[in-house]
């Protein structure tokens, strides 16, 4: 694991509503690829300081690898996707005290990977071709499954593939249910969060709702309802807990900093620029959606973990 150091000031944004302020307290790891930074610079997993909004310090490179995506930490692991520079393949990476491991592979990118505490099932998204809708602007991608990768055997399962949405995040509950966001075949056109257990059985826990993350992993997760409510839901009592309310534009499930106070969103946010267009804006936020701070480097917050 190569550790250096180097900093590159952001543009740091600070809104305040109805007399609030935000004093943030912590560190974030992004992704930062040679496509984005100089290309004297190491591409790899960097650390944006709170407040300050600036990139401090070099967390995880390796020369082997490029175009790194999705960290996540489980114990003493850490956890990240990036592609080989040898082969071209996909391949989740774990990383424990300096040693570099692949732990599967795949010729397809790997979205949103889950390790199980054994490290031996891995619960992730793949984009798949459909043949069938050629008139699609987005023909070759657009059918998300659900796999199942058993280390130990060495077999990939598909567990789920019916309309899944492409920004949805996968939380593993602790009896190995998936809970995920499917987009609706109603009428509505609303998306739904569901959860499907380990034999196949659906259960829509939420309707008219997106962007589900783990509030209390394993206990409890947040999501953003239809009339844009920041909402907190209890997997055991199925209690719905209101936590405020946000007018942006989410684009991503966010990410919960350990304090459950803040948020970071990705902001699918209007662009005064070029006749108007969008683009996402990475955000932190206050749980009640009320003050933001906007850091402009890192794009989407499927790439995004609070460190600490």
């Amino acid at each position: 694991m190569l550790i250096s150091f180097f900093v590159i000031n952001l543009l740091c944004n600070y809104s305040w509503k109805n007399g609030a302020f935000m004093n943030i307290q912590g560190t974030l790891l992004v992704p930062i690829n040679c496509d984005t930074i100089a290309k004297e610079e190491k591409s790899g997993f960097y650390e944006i300081i709170l407040p300050k909004g600036t990139v401090d310090r070099l967390y995880f490179s390796d020369d082997r690898y490029e175009k790194y995506m999705y960290p996540s930490m489980k114990k003493e692991n850490f956890f990240c996707v990036a592609k080989k520079k040898e082969t071209g393949e996909f391949v989740l990476l774990k990383v424990r005290e300096g040693e570099v491991s692949e732990l599967m592979n795949s010729d397809k990118e790997i979205h949103f990977p889950v390790v199980s505490e054994d490290l031996n099932s891995i619960w992730y998204l793949n984009y798949e071709k459909n043949e069938n809708k050629i008139g699609s602007e987005n023909s070759e991608w657009n059918i998300i499954s659900l796999w199942k990768y058993n280390r130990k055997a060495g077999t990939k399962e598909k567990l789920f593939d019916d309309h899944i949405n492409f920004s949805s995040a996968i939380l593993v509950t602790p009896d190995d249910s998936i809970i995920l966001t499917q987009n609706s075949d109603e009428v509505d056109g609303y998306s739904k969060i569901i959860r499907v257990s380990p034999t196949g059985d659906i259960n829509v826990l939420l309707a008219q709702a997106n962007s589900p993350a783990w509030y209390e992993e394993g206990k409890s997760f947040l999501y953003r309802d239809v009339k844009k409510q920041i909402n907190k839901y209890d997997l055991e009592t199925g209690a719905i807990t209101n936590l405020g309310s946000d007018n942006r534009w989410w684009w991503y499930s966010p990410v919960v900093s350990p304090d459950k106070k803040y948020l970071v969103i990705n902001d699918y946010a209007l662009l005064y620029v070029f006749g108007g267009e969008r683009d996402n804006q990475l955000k932190v936020i206050s749980v009640d959606g009320k003050v933001e701070c906007a850091i402009k480097l890192a794009k989407r917050t499927s790439d995004i973990m609070w460190l600490k």
